[in-house]
């Protein structure tokens, strides 16, 4: 659970009272000590995890900034979000936005000087309007713009779904598989490089392991964004919303697999990652106008 803290007081007038903002549910609670806060129900009970151990194929260092305080409270901000391979340090993929005004996007090979979109993201105004995203066949020859505005292109259309109205997890139903992206409890932040965020990625449908044993839907984990003091973006800090980090994949499932290449599982994999970074940075923004008004 992610929070932030604005200066306040309470009754008795004690200055190390503190305006706490839950970014889970958007309530906000005046509390005078961190640990008057209770833990959110998974971090408690341990939370889930996944029934294979994780094992990495492959990492990529998603470079965005999101925002901090005082950006919060400025406006929107346009962002091209680059995504390196780690093991090389060159950029692996950009996501490029079109609009200062929204955060509809594309997912674009960075080594591609036509730019054609690999997937793109449509957010949606209005209440119970999720984002969609659109996956493209690898012989596409659509722009970036049609992408991202035109209804009328071939496309795998995925609808973004929360798990509940008070969950930050989304749900992901693809062709090569069920995805839900979530934060890791506390016990999971400890046990990843002791990170202060982390964010889970889990295939959710009856999938076979690399060992060939069967599983239901109990999640078997593929990604991780991690962020800590070494794998978050550089000049962010633990107390911002929608920053990148280290996004470290296990995509051996996909090895042998007829329906899906682990290149496009991939893309996908870093697509649905920063969707969820985008939605973090406007809960933010959103919490941090709240709590000033």
């Amino acid at each position: 659970m992610s929070f932030f803290t604005t200066p306040s007081s309470d009754k008795k007038g004690d200055p190390s009272s503190s305006l706490t903002i839950d970014q889970d549910t958007g309530r906000m609670s005046t509390s005078s000590r961190e640990s008057d806060i209770p833990p959110a129900y998974n971090d408690a009970v341990g939370g889930s995890s996944s029934p294979y151990s994780f094992a990495t194929t492959g990492q990529l260092q998603i470079q965005a900034v999101g925002f901090d305080y005082n950006s919060a409270l400025i406006g929107s901000k346009m962002e091209t979000i680059s995504v390196d391979r780690v093991e090389t340090g060159h950029p692996e993929y950009t996501s490029i936005r079109l609009k200062r005004s929204s955060n509809s996007c594309a997912l674009v090979s960075a080594s591609d000087r036509n730019q054609t979109p690999l997937i793109s993201t449509i957010y949606r105004w209005g209440p119970g309007r999720h984002p969609r995203m659109r996956i493209f066949p690898a012989n596409t020859a659509v722009s970036v713009e049609d992408a991202i505005n035109s209804d009328k292109v071939e496309c795998e259309l995925i609808d973004v779904k929360s798990r509940s109205m008070l969950s930050r997890a989304q749900k992901f139903d693809t062709s090569f598989g069920s995805f839900e992206w979530r934060y890791g409890s506390r016990g999971e932040r400890k046990e990843d490089h002791d990170a202060s965020s982390l964010l889970i990625l889990e295939r959710t449908d009856s999938v076979a392991s690399a060992a060939g044993a069967k599983v239901g839907k109990r999640g078997v984990r593929v990604a991780q964004l991690v962020r800590s003091d070494e794998f978050r973006t550089p000049g962010t800090t633990r107390y911002m919303g929608g920053n990148g980090g280290r996004l470290m994949m296990d995509l051996s499932l996909w090895t042998d697999d007829k329906k899906a290449a682990a290149k496009d599982v991939e893309a996908f994999v870093v697509a649905s990652c920063i969707c969820m970074l985008k939605r973090e940075a406007d809960r933010f923004r959103d919490n941090t106008i709240a709590a000033v008004v």
